[in-house]
C-alpha cells in the first residue's frame, strides 16, 4: 500500500464492542466474539489444511478470551490444536478465567442473540449456542464501560437487556488464558514453535499509532516512538515463533494500517493531514513493509479496511512464512 493523499473521515475510526479499559495499562481491552468472522473462518481452514495433525495456536492481545473461543467454535476437529489466549492485562485475563460472557443486542456480536437473516452470521449463532450455555447474570460486573456514550447505550437493562452464557466445559479443554506479553512470545511455551499467531488491532498499542485519541479526542501523537524499529522487531519475533508455513493474522482496525510519521521518517515519505499540528502519515505500511523483507512471509488473503480508501480498499490480513 502507497498513499499520496488520503482521503477519509476520522469518524470511521469507531470501536463497536464495549470499551473496557485496563486501569493499569490505559489500553482499551475491548473485545466481541467472531469480530472480523470472515478473517477467522479463512485462518481455521488454512491451519487445518496446513497442520492436519495439530499445533500450537497463540492469540495476543486475546482480551477475556472471546477471540481464543471463536477460533475454537470453528475448528472440525478442535481437539488436535491448542490454543493460548494470551494478553499483558490482568484485568483481561481476570475476565477470561472467570468464564461468563455478555452479549449485548446492540453490541458487534449481538447477532447472537438477535435473529439475522445472514447465512453466515445464522451459521455463527448455530456453532455458539453449540458450544456455550446461557446463564444468569453474575453478581459481578461482566465489562466495565467507562465512556459516557456506551453507558448511555449499553447500560439501560430495561430497553437493552444483555444476556449471559458460559463455555461448555468439553469445549474450553484446549483453550489456555494467560498473562503474557508479545514482547516475550518467542520463549513462551518453552520456545516451542507455533501454526499460527493471531495479533488483531493491537499494533497501533505497541507504536503509539492511536488514531482514535489524535483525530477524535484530540490528542497529541507521540512522535519519539520510532514504529519501524518495534514493527520489525515484532515481525522478527513472530517469524522465529512460527513454524514453517504457519501463519500471521493481522487486524483490520485503521489505525493497524494507517500510521502517524514519526520523527524518523523523511518528510518526502509522509503526507501531511493536519497543518495545524503538522501531523503527517506514512507513505508506505510500515507493517507491509517489514513482513515482505527478505521473501520471508507472503501474503494469503486480502479483505477490506473500513475506512480505508472510501471503504474499498483490500489489504492482505493473512500471512505465511515460506523460507
Amino acid at each position: 500500500m502507497k498513499i499520496n493523499s488520503v482521503k477519509h473521515t476520522y469518524s470511521s475510526i469507531n470501536f463497536k464492542s464495549y470499551n473496557m479499559i485496563d486501569n493499569n495499562t490505559g489500553n482499551s481491552i475491548s473485545t466481541n466474539f467472531y469480530h472480523d468472522s470472515e478473517v477467522l473462518q479463512k485462518a481455521v481452514k488454512i491451519i487445518e489444511n496446513e497442520f492436519p495433525k495439530g499445533t500450537n495456536i497463540l492469540v495476543y492481545a486475546g482480551s477475556n478470551g472471546e477471540e481464543a473461543l471463536s477460533i475454537n467454535t470453528l475448528f472440525d476437529k478442535r481437539f488436535k490444536y491448542n490454543i493460548y489466549s494470551l494478553d499483558k492485562s490482568s484485568k483481561a485475563i481476570d475476565f477470561a478465567r472467570k468464564g461468563i460472557y455478555a452479549i449485548h443486542p446492540l453490541a458487534e456480536d449481538g447477532f447472537l442473540v438477535n435473529h439475522n437473516s445472514e447465512n453466515n452470521k445464522q451459521f455463527l449463532s448455530k456453532i455458539f449456542h453449540t458450544n456455550f450455555i446461557e446463564t444468569d447474570k453474575p453478581s459481578f460486573p461482566v465489562n466495565n464501560v467507562s465512556d459516557p456514550i456506551y453507558t448511555i447505550r449499553f447500560d439501560n437493562i430495561d430497553l437493552y437487556p444483555q444476556r449471559y452464557f458460559i463455555p461448555k466445559e468439553s469445549f474450553k479443554e484446549n483453550v489456555s488464558f494467560i498473562k503474557e506479553d508479545i514482547k516475550d512470545i518467542e520463549a513462551f511455551n518453552n520456545h516451542q514453535k507455533a501454526g499460527a499467531i493471531f495479533f488483531r488491532n493491537a499494533i497501533y498499542q505497541l507504536t503509539d499509532n492511536n488514531l482514535s485519541g489524535v483525530f477524535k479526542h484530540g490528542d497529541r501523537p507521540n512522535l519519539e516512538t520510532n514504529k519501524r524499529k518495534i514493527i520489525q522487531e515484532l515481525v522478527d519475533k513472530i517469524y522465529n515463533k512460527l513454524e514453517m508455513n504457519g501463519i500471521f493474522i493481522l487486524g483490520n482496525h485503521l489505525q493497524e494500517h494507517l500510521y502517524i510519521a514519526d520523527r524518523t521518517i523523511p518528510l518526502e515519505d509522509t503526507v501531511l493531514v493536519d497543518d495545524a499540528r503538522n501531523i503527517r502519515f506514512m507513505k508506505t505500511h510500515p507493517v507491509i513493509e517489514a513482513l515482505k523483507k527478505n521473501g520471508r512471509f507472503k501474503p494469503l488473503f486480502e479483505f477490506l479496511i473500513p475506512g480505508l480508501g472510501n471503504n474499498t480498499l483490500k489489504l492482505p490480513l493473512i500471512w505465511q512464512k515460506i523460507k
